[in-house]
């Protein structure tokens, strides 16, 4: 079959269709009201369809309605019948004029044909391609129209996934069968596959310099192999002769060409349903040449020692076409980044065939300053124009900047409203004026989730969540949200609201206010006599005998004595004090060892909190310097039954049935060149934050908090495979120091357990359980990341080496024995608003310097890996 752009007698029928239809409503009109052209300079009150079946009349209002209340013209019916015949969902459109309501008013009706609609889909002569591969490139789906331009497009579609599997030979074409009585069709794509052809193997004729394995190396055609399929694709011979080329320039070899590539088939070993080909390369390598600088003429603004600096290749080595671009580049970028983007800046090669050198001029004709004469913004439906004016460096009247423009894209991008960003920068209206133009593609910003959270927690790790966020709220760049999560130990409720932009300054602020009951499990009881007294029948067994032990290796008495050691006697106050004598209960919560479940207690506890934040950011050529504070008030509620249980802390036996406040005042410090901070390929990061509790803000908790981090990231390598996918490799490393002081004014730290620092599993020391009571933490992490789909999933390998320490003081003596270590890997989705985490984790540890495995959940049988789900993710 051939489509309607192959019959140019189509397209003069079509037309004379046209004019006979205008004379439609002439002669009807004529015949109804017996006046010529009586509805021309009418105003249009309505516009109907009849014979609609499958096209809906709404689809076509937002068509027609503009032209409700125009006044009637020839020229305005020809516009509005083109575009009824533009969306190809008629096969004929019969117009009429009828009288209006009123004087001087029309209807138009137009009584449509339309096209059928697809039935159903199939194909024939697939063997080697599944009927649902083929679906996913067709464009065309039951219930559309069956337009033969639309099919088609699909055919080429179906030809080029063919192409792309070896197929070089696979034809495709259609058939439409039309049922008149329900206006359907069925479309039948028949296909002859061909043979599929495989590469068996890759020769080179003609390289004298570069080796076979050298040049097979930078090929994107691959011969078949058990790593590699050897699949031929036509579309990458040329990709593979760049390739050799730039090999052989960046190697001296600026006229070294491939004059051919030759495909013969083997045919012994081809088949009636493969081909084996055999592909070779016959190049030319020509001479080596060496670099013989690079002078520069006709620059005034930049002298020529400044432009010079910019050129790294060294003259008299090999030359490299590569360096000699990078070079040529910066000292574009020079004219560009100080908005000379009007220049006319030519490079001329110079040769001396006697000594195989070359050299090259450049020319600049400088020109004046490229100025801004207009921003213009455009594919932004929700978010306001000025939420993205104020994220670009730049204003109407600046000098041109390069730096600026990507500046501008990546604040745009951290934004995290804009799936895509693409400036432009098209010519003013006059010499030395330019626009420079934003278009932007937004994405989702707000979203609603229900459903499970993994949280990590022994006692019961899942609870359901429901959440509503939008951080583009109303369009105008503010964050506000609405989250409860509800579990059989924790359930809460909290609204957020922040302001990014101050007084049309990068100063925010924000408020929280949050609701939460908890049921803290698992905490330690004070239960050695005299507490309750010998014989009270209320007394909890003590699991201990109350003696004093040694809470530190030391020497006593000429006797050396290990931490843990018993104190011989029973030791009097000094004796406590001297020599650093804790109770063996309180040795076993200091080094975290297991205290047995009916030796422990639990607790309801509730809490109000009211939170207010501000910052500022700085934009600078270094990076982003930021800093922020805040403020929090949390009324706290604690209920047991003291009858039974009495807590080791004290916090938690002042708190018992009564409301008692904690006083939080935190600051923290940023500096930030990370490329994108919610999945980062580039730049550095480091974060300083102290949190002050009680002291002189008041409250019943006492204590300091700091929390000190560096992480880094490098992009390894980043090969394309596809036009939309490349193999990349990103390194990624962390590390963070969190420690616990005493408030000023305040010897020893006043808190509970549940507010001291822990190890979660998730985040920290990946794959272990959930630890709390320390007073100093060193987290550490080095991650592989490998882009599965670089927008949403990611796989990543990681090593976890956590240091949690009962001490601060316990730093200057660590060792091995103090870190929690894990390896692993698994997917990461790399979405915001959706970042969970599944890994694989397989945990060890040193004893006394001795490596040992630690048993997991014994997934996989013998490998005994933990499988670790996180919900959440930091984003500084």
């Amino acid at each position: 079959m051939r489509s309607i752009g192959n019959q140019p007698f189509i397209k003069i029928f079509f037309f004379l269709f046209l004019f006979t239809s205008l004379a439609g409503i002439v002669g009807a009109q004529e015949e109804n009201a017996g006046e010529d052209d009586w509805y021309i300079g009418a105003t249009i009150e309505d516009i109907r369809f009849e014979g609609l079946d499958t096209v809906s009349e709404t689809e076509l209002t937002g068509i027609v309605s503009p032209y409700i209340g125009d006044t009637f013209t020839n020229d305005l019916f020809w516009e509005i019948q083109g575009k009824l015949y533009a969306l190809n969902y008629f096969t004929e459109i019969l117009p009429r004029a009828e009288r209006g309501s009123g004087e001087g008013q029309m209807v138009i009706v137009f009584e449509v044909t339309e096209r059928p609609s697809v039935s159903n889909i199939q194909f024939t002569g697939n063997q080697r391609l599944r009927d649902g591969e083929l679906m996913d490139v067709v464009l065309l789906k039951t219930g559309d129209m069956a337009s033969k331009n639309t099919v088609q497009l699909d055919v080429e579609a179906i030809k080029g996934l063919y192409y792309e599997r070896g197929f070089p030979d696979a034809e495709v074409t259609y058939d439409i069968e039309v049922n008149k009585e329900n206006n359907t069709a069925k479309v039948t794509f028949l296909i002859d596959e061909g043979k599929q052809t495989t590469i068996k193997e890759i020769r080179f004729s003609g390289n004298d310099f570069a080796s076979d394995g050298s040049l097979e190396g930078v090929l994107k055609t691959k011969k078949q192999s058990f790593f590699n399929s050897g699949v031929f694709q036509e579309g990458n011979l040329e990709e593979d002769i760049a390739n050799i080329q730039s090999y052989y320039w960046d190697r001296g070899y600026v006229d070294a060409r491939v004059v051919d590539v030759v495909r013969e088939f083997d045919d012994e070993k081809s088949g009636e349903s493969r081909n084996y080909m055999i592909l070779t390369y016959y190049i030319e390598e020509g001479e080596q040449y060496t670099y013989g600088g690079m002078e520069f003429e006709g620059n005034r603004i930049f002298d020529t020692e400044e432009l010079q600096e910019l050129v790294r290749q060294e003259v008299g080595s090999v030359l490299s076409k590569s360096k000699l671009e990078s070079d040529f580049q910066r000292v574009l970028d020079l004219y560009y980044e100080n908005g000379y983007i009007f220049n006319e800046i030519t490079r001329e090669e110079q040769r001396n065939e006697e000594e195989n050198t070359i050299s090259y001029v450049v020319t600049i004709v400088e020109r004046n300053r490229a100025h801004i004469e207009n921003v213009i913004i455009k594919g932004n439906e929700k978010t306001k124009d000025s939420v993205i004016y104020r994220e670009i460096p730049l204003e109407v009247g600046d000098v041109f900047s390069k730096t600026k423009v990507l500046n501008g894209m990546r604040n745009l991008y951290n934004l995290q409203y804009f799936s895509a960003i693409t400036p432009e920068t098209p010519q003013g209206s006059a010499p030395g004026l330019m626009d420079l133009v934003f278009n932007v593609e937004e994405q989702s910003t707000a979203d609603i989730q229900f459903g499970l959270v993994f949280s990590g927690a022994t006692e019961f790790p899942i609870s359901g969540r429901i959440a509503w966020n939008d951080k583009n709220f109303l369009g105008e760049g503010m964050q506000f949200g609405v989250q409860s999560n509800i579990s059989p130990y924790q359930q809460d409720i909290s609204v957020s609201f922040t302001e990014n932009w101050l007084f049309d300054q990068r100063w925010s602020a924000g408020i929280d206010f949050s609701f939460a009951h908890t049921v803290t499990t698992n905490v330690p009881q004070d239960v050695l006599a005299p507490v309750y007294g010998d014989g009270d029948e209320n007394a909890v067994p003590d699991p201990f005998d109350g003696h004093y032990v040694f809470s530190s290796d030391t020497t006593y008495n000429s006797v050396d004595y290990e931490a843990g050691d018993a104190f011989p006697g029973t030791p009097t106050s000094s004796e406590i004090d001297n020599n650093d004598l804790v109770t063996d209960y309180e040795y076993s919560l200091l080094t975290n060892q297991s205290i047995p479940d009916q030796y422990t207690m639990d607790y309801d506890s509730y809490e109000i909190s009211l939170g207010l934040n501000t910052g500022y950011s700085w934009h600078t050529r270094l990076g982003i310097l930021s800093a922020s504070t805040g403020l929090q008030f949390t009324p706290t509620y604690v209920h047991y039954d003291s009858s039974i249980y009495r807590p080791y802390d004290e916090n938690d036996r002042g708190n018992l049935d009564q409301w008692r406040w904690i006083n939080e005042w935190w600051t923290s410090g940023g500096w930030d060149t990370r490329d994108n901070k919610y999945n980062p390929q580039s730049g550095f990061y480091l974060n300083q934050q102290i949190t002050f509790v009680g002291g002189f803000l008041g409250g019943y908790r006492d204590y300091i908090r700091t929390k000190s981090q560096a992480e880094y990231y490098h992009t390894l390598f980043d090969i394309p495979v596809t036009e939309n996918w490349s193999f990349k490799s990103v390194l990624a490393m962390h590390t963070g120091l969190s420690l616990l002081f005493p408030t000023f004014g305040f010897s020893e730290i006043n808190t509970i357990t549940s507010d001291m620092l822990y190890i979660d599993g998730m985040f920290i020391a990946r794959g272990w359980e959930r630890q709390y009571g320390y007073k100093a933490i060193w987290n550490n992490w080095l991650e592989l990341r490998f882009p599965i789909n670089e927008q949403i999933l990611w796989w990543d390998w990681f090593f976890d080496a956590a240091a949690p320490l009962a001490e601060r003081e316990d730093l200057g003596a660590l060792t091995a024995d103090n870190f929690l270590f894990s390896v692993g890997g698994g997917l990461r989705f790399s979405i915001p608003q959706f970042p969970i985490r599944l890994y694989l984790a397989k945990r060890f540890r040193f004893d006394n310097g001795q490596f040992e495995w630690v048993q997991g959940d014994g997934i996989f049988g013998d490998m005994d890996l933990d499988f670790v789900i996180s919900f959440g993710a930091e984003f500084f």
